[in-house]
């Protein structure tokens, strides 16, 4: 495992942790060829295992997909027994560390901030071949000083179709589907993530602990708009097909929400 004054590859000067998950972990870095602060992805796993192919999946997949709000990839370096994928640093705050800081947020910037995620979501779903991301929560959503938001971690991302039987995701923001190992995944199944998510911006609770199924926004805050808790109900339904059936008719909707 990487740690703090490592030098990978003669280059990239570790500076310290910036979180973890599953079995990645991610650093800060100084590019001394660049003079540029990066980001680090350390996954454990030996030469041609799982995690290798994972690391290799992400790497081209990210890549390929070239979307100016998902982080860039500056390379793929391959040790003994760990990849690491070396990316853009972005600078800011995601939106779980700003939920741990603050609590719930206001309806009309998580409103705002869903409909920017639906513009994600839907040019992954739109790519060719589409691609399921599977992994939407507030850890994984990063908020800049200009109010920007980017996507972070593409490592449960998936072209859609090729269902590996694996369950991916974390409980209380994937679908039940996904946790059931479900190949047949679609739109619909990140649809629930962004739901759940939603859901926790707006009411500061867990989903994990707090299932969306049974406690609606208003349960905890009466002052939240009864139209907002339709749309995150029928985002979280347990059954794909009473959600919504795209990104762009999600989106639709949150426009008609008008001034909250």
């Amino acid at each position: 495992m990487l740690g703090q004054g490592d030098v990978l590859e003669g280059r990239y000067e570790v500076k310290g942790k910036l979180g973890e998950g599953g079995s990645s972990l991610v650093f800060l870095a100084y590019d001394t060829k660049s003079g540029e602060n990066r980001a680090v992805k350390e996954i454990e796993g030996k030469r041609d295992g799982q995690a290798r192919r994972a690391a290799r999946r992400e790497a081209g997949l990210v890549q390929r997909l070239r979307y100016p709000y998902f982080p860039k990839i500056e390379e793929l370096i391959e040790k003994e027994d760990a990849s690491y994928l070396v990316m853009e640093y972005l600078e800011g705050e995601t939106l779980g560390r700003l939920l741990a800081r603050k609590g719930a947020q206001p309806a009309s910037d998580v409103v705002k901030w869903a409909e920017s995620l639906c513009l994600m979501l839907g040019y992954l779903h739109e790519a060719q071949p589409p691609v399921l991301y599977r992994d939407m929560k507030p850890a994984n959503v990063m908020l800049q000083s200009g109010g920007n938001l980017r996507l972070l971690d593409f490592g449960a991302a998936q072209e859609m179709g090729r269902g590996d039987g694996l369950s991916f995701g974390t409980r209380g923001y994937a679908a039940p589907e996904q946790l059931a190992g479900d190949g047949s995944l679609d739109a619909r199944t990140d649809i629930y993530g962004l739901g759940a998510t939603m859901y926790q911006l707006l009411t500061g609770k867990d989903p994990g602990e707090f299932p969306c199924g049974k406690y609606g926004i208003r349960h905890w805050n009466r002052r939240l708009p009864a139209k907002l808790e339709r749309i995150v109900k029928k985002c979280t339904r347990p059954e794909k097909e009473g959600r919504y059936p795209s990104c762009e008719a999600l989106r639709a909707e949150l426009g008609k929400l008008g001034r909250l």
